[in-house]
């Protein structure tokens, strides 16, 4: 079976959101129906995941939970539509505007839902449910996040994810099974478009769970990985630049492994996000930690010899802020004046993967330029900390419109080269 990929997500609940009713409007059960019975669901789950049901025949317990599932599907469409209507715009009488009709009935519907701590324990039974049913819990968890909700709803739910002290647990617990990886993964990238969420991630330390499953065995799993990893980095800089900042050290040295592991996916992704965070003026505490260490200055000179045109390409764009890094430490720099000459040569030979990358041969070229004119400086001489990211910007030209991934930087030119999809 082939699992969903969280780039199909979108498209699958913008269809469910458009539904113009599912399993009806006028024969719904009430809201206080809709979570007994899907805690009655979950719970008889726990009890059958837990071997509690008795010696029924192999064929009866797979029937039984064949009806559990096609009612927890059916219960969740229900939720879906009590959100749907939380969101539905409706036309005003003599006028053009829109506004949302809200009830008590349908704010209870959902404030019930969440104080039975429903989204979570389905997340924990996520592997006992069926295929198209993990699908209603993706989509639900989307839609919980949806614009539009009343105020009030809207942060009760942020709330109860934010301080849920199960929640990433249960996401990152989730990567360990191959069957539901990707879905975890998609409801992961979910929560992660709130920066409330994003800082409840990092602050919970599952990141670094995250992190190491960018080198699992399944390359599906690795890519789904890295691009949860790149959102939860990248997507809310204001979050993450201080987050980093603070956890540079345990972060870089679970990530440099990445940049050492021989596999081309893994590398290439891994460079994309380097550059990525070393380029971003948020993250200036991380990359001068970054650019500072002498055993990344020598992984990233590895990669400037790597086989692949692409990682050759990619590295150097890492490689250049050692190189214009107006406060290199004293090993940085012996370590570049040593090998200038074979990295002058090195360079020269490097060319742009791609065409419309016209800043590539300018960034060359000072590089180039910088080498040839480096000396171990004066012993003693520092450059304020103040002064670091505005030379470094003024070495090589900036790039205020170039967009990485999607993301839109501005430092040096970086290259725009897509996380692979896979």
């Amino acid at each position: 079976m082939k699992l969903l990929h969280g780039s199909l997500m979108p498209n699958f609940v913008h269809q469910t959101r458009c539904l113009p009713g599912l399993f009806g409007r006028q024969n719904r059960d009430s809201p206080e129906e809709v979570v007994r019975k899907l805690t009655h669901d979950v719970e008889l789950l726990t009890l059958a995941k837990d071997g509690h049901m008795g010696d029924t025949l192999e064929e009866k317990r797979q029937n039984h939970k064949r009806e559990l599932c096609e009612d927890v599907h059916k219960q969740l469409h229900c939720i879906l539509n009590f959100i749907k209507d939380l969101t539905e715009e409706h036309s005003i009488p003599n006028g053009n505007a829109r506004e949302v009709k809200v009830t008590r009935e349908q704010v209870e519907s959902l404030e019930q839902f969440i104080k039975a701590d429903l989204p979570v324990q389905l997340l924990t039974q996520l592997a006992s449910l069926e295929f198209e049913t993990r699908k209603d819990v993706m989509n639900v968890f989307s839609a919980l996040l949806w614009p539009g909700l009343p105020k009030e709803v809207g942060q009760q739910i942020l709330q109860y994810f934010h301080y849920h002290p199960l929640l990433f647990n249960t996401l990152m617990s989730g990567y360990l099974q191959e069957e539901i990886a990707l879905h975890c993964g998609v409801v992961l990238r979910s929560l992660l478009r709130q920066g409330e969420l994003v800082d409840a991630f990092l602050l919970s330390g599952q990141v670094f769970r995250l992190l190491s499953f960018t080198r699992h065995q399944s390359i599906d799993i690795a890519a789904d990985a890295m691009y949860s990893l790149r959102m939860a980095l990248l997507d809310h800089k204001e979050i993450s630049g201080p987050w980093l900042a603070a956890h540079c050290d345990e972060f870089f040295s679970l990530y440099n492994p990445l940049l050492q592991c021989d596999e081309y996916v893994v590398e290439r992704q891994a460079l994309t996000l380097l550059s990525g965070i070393l380029l971003e003026p948020r993250f200036q505490g991380a990359m001068m930690s970054y650019v500072g260490k002498t055993q990344y200055l020598q992984t990233v000179m590895n990669l400037l010899r790597d086989d692949s045109s692409t990682i050759q390409s990619e590295a150097f764009h890492v490689f250049k802020i050692f190189v214009v890094n107006p406060k290199k430490t004293a090993h940085v720099q012996q370590i570049l004046v040593k090998n200038k000459e074979k990295l002058m040569v090195l360079l020269q030979s490097l060319h742009a993967v791609r065409q419309d990358d016209k800043c590539f041969a300018q960034d060359q070229a000072k590089v180039i330029a910088r080498l040839v004119e480096m000396t171990l400086p004066p012993k003693g001489q520092a450059v304020p900390a103040t002064q670091v990211r505005a030379a470094i910007q003024a070495s090589i030209p900036m790039a205020a419109n170039c967009e990485v991934d999607g993301v839109k930087v501005n430092g040096l030119s970086t290259p725009s080269g897509h996380l692979l999809q896979l």
